[in-house]
């Protein structure tokens, strides 16, 4: 039989190696805080610090005269190019009116030829134009703008409505003619609305009055222009050009 292995005694040498103690660390730990909280400090100084320097009125004042000359000037355009288009698209309502009667009606005198009917969808594509690439403006310039070409694109799919009810079939004539109808009402009245927000920017900007309003038949929900003169109101731009 094998004799018992005693057991093993501790190793003095590891029993004599100790954690060495702690090093004078903290005055670093202590030096750290002390610059975080000066860093701190200056920060605070500086973000709220009495310098309450007031803004330059007579900069104010220029900037204020610039943003209103800029909004003048796109107001000038946006009517100029209002004014073409209407111009161009009162013939064609009038068109339709008497081919379409806003009254449900039968048409009086014979019915336009598909060259005249291409003719007014030229016409209406000639007035769209006027209001491609405009630059954006304030609230009021942006409605407006895009209210008035709603309205010429809302024409020109009437004009389409027409020219295909006079190749229809006669089972789809007079659907494709009360489409036409319906569409001619819903343009002159968008442009209606459009028109009014036209007249008000105008005057805003110190353009005075401007009614450029289409055609409509009584009942038709289109809106109409105020009592006012045409540029009457004008004079100095108000303060307030709306919201950019």
């Amino acid at each position: 039989m094998s004799a018992k292995k005693a057991p093993s005694s501790p190793d003095p040498s590891r029993e004599a190696t100790k954690a060495p103690p702690p090093g004078p660390t903290w005055w670093l730990t202590a030096g750290s805080v002390l610059v975080v909280a000066a860093l701190v400090g200056v920060l605070v100084l500086t973000f709220t610090g009495d310098d309450h320097t007031a803004p330059d009125p007579a900069r104010v004042a220029e900037l204020q005269a610039s943003a209103q000359e800029r909004d003048r000037a796109q107001v000038d355009r946006l009517v100029e190019r209002a004014s073409a288009a209407h111009g161009q698209l009162v013939p064609v309502v009038e068109s339709l009116d008497a081919a379409v009667p806003p009254d449900g009606s039968t048409p009086a005198g014979d019915a336009p030829d598909a060259g005249e009917v291409d003719s007014w969808l030229e016409t209406v594509h000639e007035a769209a134009v006027h209001f491609e690439d405009a630059p954006s403006g304030n609230t009021g310039h942006n409605v407006t703008h895009a209210g008035l070409s709603n309205a010429v694109d809302l024409l020109g799919s009437a004009v389409v409505a027409y020219s295909n009810a006079q190749r229809a079939p006669d089972a789809q004539r007079a659907e494709l003619l009360e489409l036409a109808g319906d569409l001619r009402t819903q343009a002159v009245r968008g442009w209606s609305v459009a028109a009014t927000q036209l007249d008000m920017v105008s005057v805003e900007s110190g353009h005075g009055h401007v009614h450029l309003y289409l055609p409509a038949a009584p009942g038709s929900g289109a809106l109409g222009p105020d009592g006012a003169e045409g540029g009457e109101g004008g004079g100095a731009p108000e303060e307030d050009g709306g919201d950019q």
